[in-house]
């Protein structure tokens, strides 16, 4: 047997040519199909060895139909997305997962809104690009998945939708979050509630809205809100904005860590004393939020476990693995106290 001799990507082609035999042998003996004898097969998996050989991606994919790539759409201004730590943990965590199942994750940003990613979706499905994708920031009455419906395309929602297609999802705990922020602004001694939302057209940020009002209620505290995008200036003037006599102490809830840190710098430059005027809690964690100065309290809701569900999901769904309809529940999150809401 000739001494295998190492290419800086072994192919079928190659191996034939080390072999002497022809590429059309060397490609039945790798994919265990019939009209090679067991030694041939056997003297071909042992140079396959090798010389390093493995198997090209894209070409099992099409020959078993799929392209081998999950499809993730972002309705966001790239730039803006790197500075979120959110979102960009959510796609890690996604891609974490499905290159598990020997997928690609295929990233897209639009900024035309949801219009504009249903084209995306049409023009992966026209091009075969995905195999499936996950959905994100699902409105009320969004007409994302009926498109994917329509498109027979499968995918997985990170959110509470809730609808007649064929979907996989995964569920957050929205109620027990909810719950935890009120109880701790409410343990503190703060007597009133600004609550700072992103887009208001997301049926997560109107869950939100209406669990802090009833929880508010049920305390026996005011309640105000206001809504923008997920940036520090939509933050900052958000705070500016909201009604601050509602209470004598009141605290901020902000959607997202950015929108706290720019309601937290709001409040310093006017002169506020946080904490012991005025609190701010976070419902994301993430290291803007511990390094901020002060501190500042949050939900550690672990985005990245988040997409990392998601992504496994969809991927077992594509392979066969879990039935349409199958909904997992990911954990309440763990609050972690900082000093944006205690002086300890």
């Amino acid at each position: 047997m000739p001494t295998p001799r190492k290419h800086s990507r072994p192919t079928v082609a190659t191996i034939a040519h080390d072999l002497g035999i022809s590429p059309a042998t060397v490609s039945y003996a790798l994919n265990d199909k019939p009209g090679v004898s067991a030694a041939m097969r056997e003297r071909v998996l042992e140079h396959a060895r090798a010389t390093g050989w493995t198997p090209h991606s894209g070409a099992q994919a099409l020959r078993r139909g799929r392209s081998g790539n999950i499809g993730l759409v972002l309705v966001r201004d790239p730039e803006e997305v790197s500075r979120e730590p959110f979102y960009s943990a959510v796609t890690a965590g996604i891609e974490s997962a499905i290159s598990a199942h020997g997928f690609e994750l295929l990233l897209r940003f639009v900024r035309g809104g949801p219009d504009e990613e249903v084209e995306v979706f049409r023009t992966w499905a026209h091009q075969r690009r995905v195999d499936g994708v996950v959905l994100l920031d699902l409105a009320e009455h969004d007409h994302r998945p009926a498109t994917l419906e329509s498109l027979a395309m499968d995918f997985a929602v990170i959110g509470h939708y809730v609808g007649p297609e064929d979907f996989v999802k995964v569920m957050t705990a929205e109620a027990d979050d909810a719950r935890t922020v009120v109880d701790h602004i409410v343990e503190r001694g703060y007597d009133g509630c600004i609550q700072l939302t992103g887009p208001s057209e997301f049926a997560h940020e109107r869950r939100r809205l209406e669990l802090l009002q009833e929880l508010c209620a049920g305390h026996g505290i005011p309640h105000t809100h206001s809504s923008g995008t997920y940036t520090i200036e939509a933050g900052s003037r958000a705070f500016d904005a909201a009604d601050r006599t509602l209470s004598a102490r009141p605290a901020v809830i902000a959607s997202s860590d950015l929108i706290a840190l720019g309601a937290l710098r709001a409040a310093v430059a006017r002169g506020i004393e946080v904490p012991s005027e005025l609190g701010v809690v976070s419902w994301d964690d993430s290291l803007i939020a511990e390094v901020t100065v002060p501190a500042i309290t949050a939900l550690s809701r672990r985005p990245f476990d988040m997409g990392r569900t998601a992504g496994d999901l969809l991927a077992r769904r594509l392979d066969g693995q879990v039935a349409a309809g199958t909904a997992l529940q990911n954990p309440p999150a763990t609050l972690v106290p900082r000093r944006s809401t205690t002086a300890d």
